[in-house]
């Protein structure tokens, strides 16, 4: 009975499988107005010129592929029988009538599935080259350049450099302009135009090419800041550091970004200063004391008292009669003393506060920038779907690694111009008396280079083929402030410059050995891969961001663009890590030498020179990966057949039947994961940049009020603690005398608490 009603349903089942096939539409009559003025008339060669100079035409071979796929005959629009290019159906053709070759974002998600695929093969048989971007297509070339690169690159000019390409003075001559020069005013102007221009542009190269060191050499630097200012901080109460030592710790924090000329002319800045402690003082004052008591018993015996201590020779009744917090310290110093102090003063204040400060610097144009940026994501919007536009949105976050490498070079106390530095200690600089002074006159009458002094005079290396390189390179490039004396480090050494300068300061005063040993050698390593750690982030994440963006460009994968970006992370860490590793690779004995904080130096030759080739190969890596990935993007180099597979594809693409590229556009995957992409990653990336921000402007504003704090400081005698250890020592005399105690007693009691 079951056997009889199963055989019942075969005719059924029979006669719906012979029927289906024949339901299956193949042709449509409604969507021959849309596809018949694309397909009628095509070219054979979707190229207007040379393919590979940027002559391909992009959409002319989607519509090739399509008439691969369809046959208008007789006002009806069939697929070609056999064909394998097209995977939907007329249905879905009919349910999105348009066109999918050029096709655009309709406002909402409703749009067709990727239909139309071609294998690798057939796309770099038929679509060989890339389509260059078209000089009236201001939309694909100009605005992302107006939105993204552009505002970025305004912040390069606030990174501090070295060196930079030569303007003439003589295109800016103050003739007036008249018939007779004319001529020469008009070609005097884009010449300039263009010299200043490619200025920027090569400084943008190398900011790219090494971000990555010179953020971690600025954070670097930021640290050992800190704990400079730590050091003194918790040593001010103790009375051990002399005002000299003081006063020339805080003008290393403030000038150690500068050469080697700087730190002699710093010793000029503090030799008038106190270079004795405040105990010292007072015990000398003491001595003086019980000496003028000495010789009023024994009139043979001759007054010997120095004209600093004459002053204050009764040290008791002095400071019997001071006591108010102060008064004590306003009796250990004599007048001219204390008029220097406070020139000092006045001058490390002046200093400090001549520098442009963070907010005007960077903080006010990143606000302007955030607010740019985040009206150009959602501007773009409107062309969700556009795989020109997402990778272009993606290379406009990875632009926001330059404001980030403006942002630490500007929290920096050190100033980037040496000329306020020149203007401080222009006096003492001048007094042809001080043989300080004589070696670095000399540089200022002749203009020269030092380094190229110095090759110079050893060895005729003015003959040399190094020589002459270095005399074009000068040339070319004039140092940044060539009218100053004073050179400033590059970027990438200015944390290594500050450690030279406290390397120094301990050498020049045995009492900071301790601040060299605390700020610098007991975390030494430990900072310098701190410093990478935190470079790391400010660099990669832009970065990152970018990559997500091109990532979940379909086809999703990694690909051309976002392979670009990481080689560019890639680059950036070898960097960092050869910045890093080369004081462990190079002689560590070195290091007290304190050139070797600038300049690398390793016993085998073959260490020095792979380190210098692995340097100079990942900057031009990182170089290439910027600008030239930017220039690629812009320009739409990267849109051809090999670019368009996942990069999982590419070794076996000829052979591989899923290397398949798809050839509409605005489908639904693409605005798909660019409305899950596009605009929440802008954000993130802006409210990134605006964190950064804010923990700069407060770090920075941290540190000027610990620096000026300390400056008011630097002559500040703990008088509690000096009487009490005076105290002590009185009652620990031979023989004690009951006066000097009375009198300790009366000055301690009278002294109020700090």
């Amino acid at each position: 009975m079951y056997i009889s009603t199963g055989l019942q349903w075969l005719p059924i089942l029979w006669l719906t499988s012979v029927v289906s096939p024949m339901d299956v539409r193949n042709s449509s009559t409604d969507l021959v107005p849309i596809y018949e003025p694309f397909l009628s008339n095509l070219r054979p060669n979707p190229a207007t010129f040379n393919p590979y100079l940027g002559g391909l035409d992009w959409n002319m071979c989607c519509s090739l592929v399509v008439n691969e796929s369809f046959v208008i005959e007789n006002g009806t629009l069939s697929i070609r029988p056999g064909q394998t290019f097209f995977t939907g159906t007329i249905d879905t053709l009919e349910e999105f009538p348009r066109f999918p070759c050029g096709a655009t974002f309709n406002g909402t998600l409703a749009a067709p599935h990727q239909e139309f695929w071609v294998p690798y093969s057939w796309c770099d048989d038929h679509c060989p080259g890339w389509p260059v971007t078209k000089a009236d297509n201001f939309n694909k070339w100009l605005k992302p350049m107006i939105s993204f690169v552009l505002p970025s690159l305004i912040f390069c000019l606030n990174i501090p450099r070295r060196r930079r390409l030569e303007l003439h003075t003589k295109l800016f001559s103050n003739e007036s302009i008249n018939v007779s020069n004319i001529l020469f005013f008009i070609v005097k102007v884009p010449l300039a135009s263009l010299i200043v221009t490619l200025d920027i542009i090569i400084w943008t190269c190398v900011v790219f090419s090494v971000a990555g060191p010179m953020i971690t050499s600025g954070i670097y630097e930021a640290l050992l800041d800190a704990r400079a200012l730590t050091y003194l901080e918790s040593r001010i109460t103790e009375n051990t550091l002399t005002v000299q030592q003081n006063a020339h710790a805080l003008l290393s924090i403030l000038i150690g970004n500068l050469d080697d000329d700087a730190w002699h002319s710093s010793r000029l800045f503090v030799q008038a200063l106190p270079r004795a402690t405040a105990r010292k003082r007072l015990g000398s004052i003491r001595s003086a004391r019980e000496h003028s008591a000495s010789t009023i018993q024994s009139p043979l015996i001759v007054d010997v008292t120095t004209p600093d201590q004459s002053y204050n020779a009764d040290w008791l009744s002095v400071a019997t009669e001071s006591t108010t917090v102060g008064g004590l310290r306003n009796h250990l110093y004599s007048v001219e003393q204390q008029r220097q102090t406070a020139a000092a003063k006045w001058r490390l204040r002046a200093m400090l506060d001549s520098q442009v400060s963070f907010g005007s610097s960077v903080g006010a144009p990143v606000l302007f920038y955030v607010a740019s940026y985040i009206w150009s994501v959602y501007e773009v919007r409107e062309e969700l779907g556009s795989y020109i536009t997402a990778h272009q949105l993606g290379s406009g976050m990875f632009w926001m690694t330059i404001p980030h490498v403006a942002l630490v070079s500007c929290l920096l106390l050190a100033g980037n111009n040496p000329n306020i530095w020149q203007s401080a200690v222009a006096q003492n600089f001048l007094e042809f008396n001080n043989p300080f002074t004589r070696d670095v006159r000399q540089y200022a009458a002749t203009g020269l280079d030092s380094d190229f002094k110095r090759a110079q005079n050893g060895l005729r290396a003015a003959r040399s083929f190094r020589s002459f390189i270095q005399r074009i390179f000068d040339q070319i490039f004039a140092l940044a402030y060539k009218d100053s004396v004073f050179k400033p480090a590059w970027m990438w050494n200015r944390g290594l410059n500050k450690a030279m300068w406290i390397t120094r300061l301990g050498e020049e005063y045995p009492y900071l050995q301790g601040m060299r040993a605390e700020v610098l050698e007991k975390r030494f390593g430990m900072d310098l891969w701190t410093s990478s750690l935190y470079g790391f982030v400010l660099y990669s994440v832009p970065t990152i961001f970018g990559i997500i963006v091109s990532y979940n460009t379909p086809q999703v994968g990694f690909g051309c663009r976002s392979i670009i970006l990481l080689t560019y992370i890639a680059s950036q860490i070898c960097l960092q890590a050869l910045w890093v590793l080369r004081w462990y690779f190079f002689d560590h004995s070195m290091r007290e030498n304190v050139k070797t904080f600038r300049v690398p130096t390793a016993k085998s030759i073959i260490i020095r020179c792979s380190w210098y080739s692995l340097f100079m190969f990942a900057a031009l890596l990182g170089a290439l990966t910027s600008i030239g990935g930017t220039i690629f993007v812009l320009t739409n180099v990267l849109t051809n057949c090999f670019c368009a597979i996942p990069a999982k594809y590419w070794w076996d693409r000829w052979s591989n039947p899923n290397a398949l590229i798809f050839v509409d556009d605005a489908t639904y995957e693409q605005i798909y994961y660019a409305q899950k992409y596009w605009f929440p990653t802008g954000v993130v990336g802006v409210v990134f940049m605006v964190i950064v921000t804010y923990i700069g402007w407060w770090y920075q504003r941290s540190l000027r009020q610990r620096f000026h704090a300390l400056v008011a400081k630097i002559d500040y005698v703990n008088e509690r603690t000096l009487l009490e250890e005076e105290r002590l020592d009185a009652e620990m005399a031979v023989p004690v005398r009951e006066a000097d105690i009375h009198s300790l007693d009366n000055v301690y009691n009278n002294i109020r608490p700090d």
